[in-house]
């Protein structure tokens, strides 16, 4: 007994130690500045602080490192000029405010290209003409609702959110007032928003936490649904994400975006006859997914559909498939890795390390963050030049991949009172559990690999357990 509690001791006193590291939290540079990081480490949103403890300016940033937007308030409000710079550095909008209150914006540059020129124009001229509606009624929430919408469309982030983050408390407010439902679909909206902007500065917990909102606020719009499931297969929680694309498909049966995503899900899980019968359905609607929403995702349906043919064993349509992909969009880095993996298959080496170097040269690695699969190949295609031809057919099946479904996972997720973790070879670790903002809701040891959560509230969490060097992180609903 004594040498229980004495392990039980040790091993929470380590995970301590360890696990404030482990979760998505803000850089504490001081006590007056937090940074959240892009996943290599560059800056995406800053908040300082003043002596008063009270936001005193937010900086964000473009992913190369470029100042993307600069907003300084007066206790806790917007205060004087703001600004907002394009991908070059150049400042593109002025913002003056007074005490919270916009008082001009000036827009130096418009950020288009030629095939959303007239668009981003259009939404200028509506924010135009929003900007004076509101000061003439500033209460009006309906004019609010549409200025924070195309705010978060011309990439004026910082605003969206805080209009958005003040709305939701707005209708949350009147609504328990009132003694009523707030409105469905306006909060859900709200929240899938607030989400996707988090998941352009990459803050997972974040973005995940205000997509799970969403669903909650508007269990019915199954387009929450399948946004959240998307959102999720990206991060790679792909067990929660098969569970709310399945949702979705409930009510849309034949929704093409979602059984592109599942399509995707199965090619990761090396369950090709599985991913052709999503991409069957979904490749009929190639348009439409190319228009809204995916024509500028590398991993589009002929990228995938090229892969799936070839690793059933239809090389030739394989190629042609992958080839077209880059006819449509020439930096798809997915594509010349998916043709470098087909020619590596088939033993032509040479080619298979022309589209792979071709596929890092435009930022696979960084872009998809799959672990070391193109290095794995590069390694050996790009040598296998200097070595003989007859030793290449044996390399073939060292080149190995893990399948996310033999990753640990928790049981079952959602969750109401008891979880585990699955293919883990311990039973005894130790656990905490954080909220989305990394506040640590709970913390222990067990020696029977199960976490009690029914003294939570209902929501998302982040598990992290550890055990004798091994650390792994999750995120758990609690229903």
């Amino acid at each position: 007994m004594l040498k229980n509690l004495l392990f039980c001791f040790l091993l929470f006193a380590s995970y301590s130690l360890f696990a404030v590291q482990s979760t998505e939290e803000p850089i504490k540079n001081s006590n007056k500045v937090k940074r959240y990081l892009y996943k290599d480490k560059i800056v995406a949103l800053e908040r300082w602080y003043g002596d008063d403890k009270k936001v005193d300016s937010v900086k964000t940033y473009y992913k190369t490192g470029v100042l993307n937007e600069k907003f300084y308030y007066l206790k806790g409000k917007y205060h004087g000029n703001s600004y907002k710079y394009n991908r070059n550095g150049e400042k593109s909008t002025t913002w003056l405010f007074d005490n919270g209150k916009l008082v001009k914006r000036t827009d130096h540059i418009l950020n288009f290209n030629k095939k959303d020129e007239e668009k981003v124009k259009n939404l200028h001229e509506q924010l135009s003409i929003l900007n004076q509606k509101i000061k003439e009624t500033p209460n009006s929430f309906k004019l609010q609702y549409s200025r924070a919408s195309i705010r978060y469309k011309l990439g004026n982030h910082v605003l969206a959110l805080r209009d958005f983050h003040n709305m939701s408390h707005y209708i949350k407010r009147i609504a328990k007032k009132k003694n009523v439902a707030p409105p469905a679909k306006i909060l859900g909206n709200i929240y899938d928003i607030s989400g996707s902007i988090y998941h352009g500065y990459e803050m997972e917990n974040y973005a995940t936490h205000y997509k799970f909102k969403a669903t909650e606020a508007a269990p019915d719009d199954t387009r929450l649904t399948y946004n959240l499931g998307s959102y999720l297969y990206t991060i790679k929680s792909y067990r929660l994400s098969q569970l709310y694309l399945n949702k979705a498909l409930e009510k849309w049966p034949n929704h093409a975006f979602t059984h592109r995503v599942l399509a995707a899900m199965y090619t990761d899980f090396e369950d090709y006859e599985k991913a052709k019968q999503y991409i069957d359905i979904a490749f009929p609607k190639e348009k439409n997914l190319l228009k809204f929403g995916f024509g500028k995702v590398e991993r589009d349906i002929r990228t995938l559909r090229g892969f799936i043919s070839h690793k059933l064993g239809n090389s030739n349509e394989g190629i042609a498939d992958l080839e077209e992909a880059i006819n449509l969009h020439k930096d798809n880095s997915f594509a010349y890795r998916n043709l470098g993996v087909v020619h590596h298959d088939l033993g032509n080496h040479i080619l298979a390390c022309e589209y792979l170097k071709k596929a890092q040269t435009l930022g696979y690695e960084k872009i998809h963050d799959r672990g070391d699969d193109l290095k794995n190949y590069l390694e050996f295609s790009c040598n296998i030049n200097n070595q003989i031809t007859a030793k290449a057919s044996s390399k073939k099946e060292a080149i190995k991949t893990v399948n996310p479904l033999n990753k640990p996972y928790v049981f079952p997720n959602p969750a109401t009172d008891v979880i585990s973790i699955k293919n883990i070879t311990f039973s005894n670790y130790g656990y905490a559990i954080y909220n989305f903002e990394s506040k640590l809701m709970k913390q222990d040891v067990t020696q029977t690999n199960s976490i009690n959560l029914a003294d939570l509230s209902t929501g998302l969490y982040i598990l992290n357990i550890f055990n004798k060097g091994n650390e792994y992180n999750f995120k758990v609903v609690k229903k």
